[in-house]
């Protein structure tokens, strides 16, 4: 009996569903938010660049599975680790940090676009992760050279303040994405300190993921 190697496994397709879903809740939650606002101020938050760093880690991903291309490469295991703890950031910064404010100074409830990008991407990314990520290759300078993104944001900021460029808000249009940017009300010791706090976070969380990922992987190097 001959078989067609080139068939997908069914593990494969799963894949691909889910990294087709986190493409479409990504794309869909974008153009969501840039008909309530404008381009260049949606584009600017951090939860809309971690969003599209994991739309191009997803397609990346979907292109790899179908063309059978390797999944263990370093380029691409960096890429989906960055991704994978930016949005995690994303997750926690606006639940623990962002949704409570908003809720203390008299903001709206959940919206569509803000369900998918701050809870669909970031779950579906973590279960892509646990099921089907090559964990053991992720290497332990990773969590470092991952900061390279939220540095970068944190420069993409204050060129875009620069360059006059605001946010929008519930109560109106700001200089800064979020709360603890803004230097000009709250110091910049206290920002510092923030940026200082989820610096910290950041590198711990990514050494606990890998960490997590070799524990489940139950394979030896």
């Amino acid at each position: 009996m001959i078989t067609n190697k080139k068939n997908l496994t069914l593990k494969e397709n799963f894949r691909i569903l889910l990294n087709a879903l986190i493409t479409a809740c990504v794309a869909a939650g974008v153009i969501i938010f840039i008909s309530r606002s404008n381009i260049p101020s949606v584009l600017s938050y951090f939860t809309i660049q971690s969003n599209l760093l994991c739309m191009i880690a997803a397609a990346v991903t979907l292109a790899r599975v179908i063309m059978r291309k390797s999944l263990i490469e370093n380029p691409y295991i960096f890429l989906k680790g960055m991704s994978l703890v930016s949005i995690l950031l994303t997750f926690f910064i606006y639940n623990l940090v962002l949704k409570p404010f908003t809720t203390l100074t008299g903001g709206g409830g959940e919206t569509l676009e803000s369900v998918l990008l701050h809870m669909a991407v970031p779950v579906m990314m973590l279960l892509d992760f646990i099921f089907f990520e090559e964990k053991r290759r992720f290497k332990m300078w990773y969590p470092f050279g991952w900061t390279l993104f939220p540095v970068f944001y944190i420069g993409y900021t204050a060129v875009y303040k620069a360059l006059g460029g605001t946010y929008k808000y519930f109560a109106g249009d700001t200089n800064f994405p979020y709360f603890f940017m803004d230097y000009e009300t709250y110091g910049l010791k206290t920002v510092g300190l923030w940026i200082l706090l989820i610096a910290a976070g950041y590198i711990g969380f990514s050494y606990l993921l890998i960490g997590f990922g070799r524990l489940i992987s139950g394979k030896k190097r």
